[in-house]
This record gives structure tokens, C-alpha cells and sequence, in this order.
């Protein structure tokens, strides 16, 4: 179909930390949105050495925030 939306599976480290920029958040404000108890957890998929995968859902959630999804608790910048 011509309105299909083909979201990527993967995400690379450098492609998460591209997206949290330019939404606007910083690492613990994006951990806050996220639910997480420390920016580390967020630090953990953005570091160049070593980096933990990004899981699917929040691949798919961070595209979503790119697009303009905003859920009502996300901080004003």
C-alpha cells in the first residue's frame, strides 16, 4: 500500500543518541520519560565502547518521539 510505514528493526547507539538531541532531552529527562530509575540506563545504549543493544519497543517508542508523539508528562524545554 502507498501510506505503508516501514520502521527500521535496529537501531545503532549513535542513531538513539541522534534522536534523544534532537527531541531535545537530555539523558536523565529522557530517562524520567522512560520510566527509569537512573540516566545510566539511558547512558548504557548512547556509549561509543561497549554499548547494550537498544530493544525493539524502545527502538520503535524513540522513532515515535522523533515523529512528534509526545505522551502528556514530557518536560517542557
Amino acid at each position: 500500500m502507498a501510506n505503508d510505514i516501514y520502521i527500521e528493526v535496529t537501531m545503532t547507539n549513535e542513531e538513539f543518541k541522534e534522536i534523544r538531541n534532537r527531541i531535545g532531552l537530555t539523558q536523565s529527562q529522557l530517562a524520567t520519560v522512560l520510566g527509569y530509575s537512573s540516566a545510566l540506563q539511558i547512558s548504557s545504549y548512547e556509549r561509543a565502547t561497549n554499548p547494550r543493544p537498544v530493544p525493539h519497543l524502545l527502538n520503535l517508542l524513540m522513532r515515535a518521539y522523533e515523529q512528534g508523539y509526545r505522551p502528556r508528562d514530557w518536560p517542557s524545554t
